[in-house]
């Protein structure tokens, strides 16, 4: 296997690691506060659904590059 598809896969693990990591800190903060959405902070649960998003796309993205030039 060539390093460069090993890495790739490596970066998959980690960007899925990064969104769930995320997913987490979004329903710790609703289980600390009851399931409110009121109660979280707007600016803190945009930054945590950017990142969300960010590691979602980008192990998407990866996804494709594995998919179209190797297993």
């Amino acid at each position: 296997m060539p390093l460069r598809i090993l890495l790739l896969k490596v970066l998959r693990i980690g960007a899925f690691g990064v969104a769930a990591a995320a997913a987490m800190v979004i329903g710790i903060e609703l289980w600390k506060h009851s399931g409110d959405m009121t109660a979280l902070h707007p600016g803190f649960l945009i930054m945590v659904v950017l990142l969300l998003a960010a590691g979602l796309w980008l192990a998407r993205s990866i996804g494709r590059e594995l998919a179209q030039n190797g297993p």
